[in-house]
């Protein structure tokens, strides 16, 4: 589709934007939204209203939806949705998005395949639209589609070429020889009957823990379709999601195409005292297709109870099982430690010790100063955890870990804050992880976790860190000004700074930008 027919279509959706946001009226339904990483802090940890939080995202009432009585302009520019309808039954909200930011990088990147140019020069180009809204205070709905080009930083670039996925987005191809073109797409619609069930049936991604990190399910992936039903009695929640993930093209594996493999996923989550929470987690992967590329589901592919499942896929290949805890305690009010304990079975040997755990604390309105949030955490997984006997059971998703972004066989530290006053936004990250590399495509010391395990370099004295011993630090700094928080349309801008270190190599990338950031979209490229 070329630029120009995008262009007619996002201006006839402009047109309908504006036709149908002159029936805006007084707000009398609820509004439902779901949480983001921008507002999960105030929404979840600042207050109590909420015992289950291990599950993200959460679905909640804003009670922010107030209409001024400024001028149209105004409130559309500054204070509302594009398209705003609020009737006594429903409400319907729509935007046009666009991402536009330009930088500039130190470490040069190739601008085609097929010469030695580089350039220094990064920036996105994002257009598309979002629509969400609910009927009553039972249905919840969002979609939104985005169509992007982009020259992205050097580590950045890199693992892309080589996962041959965007991070958080989606595959690509060339675009001009000098970047990538790719699509985004998601949705979401949600059902509450009532207070003790909740149906969400959607293309997007799912986080399973209270950190900045999870060692369990994490949304550093690309999307991918699921099915979800959570169930709440008493102090109990009890969540089990169905999910089709895609084996990477380009792996060593028994047919062509994408091959598929199938997620259930299970979390029970018993709020134990008004400050404890302890969640019991179980994935299990399986292989979807035989060598002939058939599709075979049995019962236990459906099965709604945890651990209660076939050891194997029909296709006949071997399962892949994890397992887990969370757990979460409020110290006082806004102030939250966590934790996670994952275990991907415990064999004789020692290499087949495959597990990790992480430890953090979250504060709110620290030292009394509203809106100042701050996160500290520790996380660490041994080798050859996720990885599996295939790759079409391994705990991955397209290219991408479904868990941790470094995949097995690392340690990390790391800190993130964030202050809002008035419309002003500030964010400082820093990171810092050792971990054990592939010197070779021959060896396995358990950090990749789509190599086969049966291809593992060492069987005794396993040490989380084995191998080529590789340095990483991330530092990340933005401050934008908001213009508009219901839509975080805003002025952005910011500068990263990452070296990643060892005896063979020494990488250090350094890149600024400057642009107009829209949506609540994660975009934080810190691995």
């Amino acid at each position: 589709m070329s630029n120009t027919q995008n262009a007619n279509k996002l201006l006839l959706l402009f047109c309908l934007f504006l036709l149908l946001s002159a029936l805006n009226l007084n707000a009398q339904a609820p509004v439902l939204r779901v949480t983001n990483d921008f507002n999960q802090q105030s929404v979840l940890y600042n207050t109590d209203t909420f015992a289950h939080t291990a599950w993200k995202p959460v679905l909640y009432t804003d009670s922010m939806y107030q209409k001024s009585n400024r001028t149209w302009l105004y409130r559309k520019f500054f204070e509302e949705h594009l398209l705003q309808v609020q009737q006594p039954d429903f409400n319907i909200f729509g935007d046009i998005i666009f991402d536009e930011f330009a930088g500039a990088t130190q470490r040069k990147i190739p601008t085609s395949t097929r010469n030695a140019d580089k350039s220094g020069f990064i920036y996105t180009n994002t257009r598309g639209f979002q629509l969400s809204g609910n009927v009553g205070d039972k249905f919840y709905f969002q979609t939104e589609i985005y169509e992007n080009q982009a020259n992205f930083p050097g580590y950045v670039d890199s693992f892309i070429r080589k996962s041959r996925v965007v991070p958080f987005e989606n595959s690509y191809k060339g675009f001009n020889d000098k970047g990538f073109d790719f699509s985004y797409s998601s949705a979401k619609l949600i059902y509450t009957p009532g207070k003790h069930v909740l149906f969400d049936l959607g293309y997007g991604r799912n986080f399973i823990g209270d950190g900045y990190r999870s060692l369990l399910l994490s949304d550093y992936n690309i999307n991918y379709p699921y099915f979800r039903t959570a169930l709440t009695f008493g102090n109990f929640q009890y969540s089990v999601m169905y999910s089709e993930y895609m084996v990477n093209k380009d792996k060593n594996i028994y047919a062509a195409g994408y091959p598929r493999k199938w997620g259930q996923t299970y979390l029970l989550d018993w709020h134990a005292t008004k400050n404890l929470n302890i969640g019991i987690f179980n994935v299990v992967v399986s292989s979807m297709e035989n060598a002939n590329r058939e599709t075979k589901l049995g019962l236990t592919h459906f099965s709604p109870i945890i651990f209660a499942h076939a050891s194997e896929s029909p296709s006949g290949l071997k399962n892949n099982d994890i397992y887990g805890l969370n757990v979460k305690y409020t110290i006082v009010p806004t102030v939250t430690a966590y934790a996670q304990f994952m275990l991907d079975k415990s064999g004789s040997e020692d290499w087949e010790k495959r597990n990790g755990f992480q430890i953090g604390v979250r504060a709110g309105n620290l030292f009394k100063v509203d809106n100042l949030n701050a996160q500290v955490e520790f996380n660490t997984v041994r080798p050859y955890s996720y990885a599996s006997d295939t790759i079409t059971t391994a705990y991955t998703h397209n290219g991408q870990s479904l868990a941790h972004p470094l995949g097995a066989n690392f340690k990390e530290g790391l800190l993130v804050a964030d202050y809002t006053y008035n419309r002003w936004y500030a964010r400082l990250e820093t990171m810092v992880a050792r971990y054990g590399n592939d010197s070779s495509a021959l060896i396995n010391y358990g950090r990749d976790i789509f190599k086969p395990l049966y291809t593992h370099t060492t069987s005794d004295n396993i040490k989380t860190g084995q191998g080529l011993n590789t340095k990483l630090f991330y530092g990340d700094v933005r401050l934008a000004y908001i213009l508009n928080k219901k839509t975080n349309l805003r002025l952005e801008t910011g500068a990263v700074y990452r070296k990643e270190s060892n005896k063979l190599n020494n990488y250090k990338d350094v890149y600024f930008y400057l642009g107009v950031r829209f949506t609540f979209r994660k975009l934080i490229y810190d691995f």
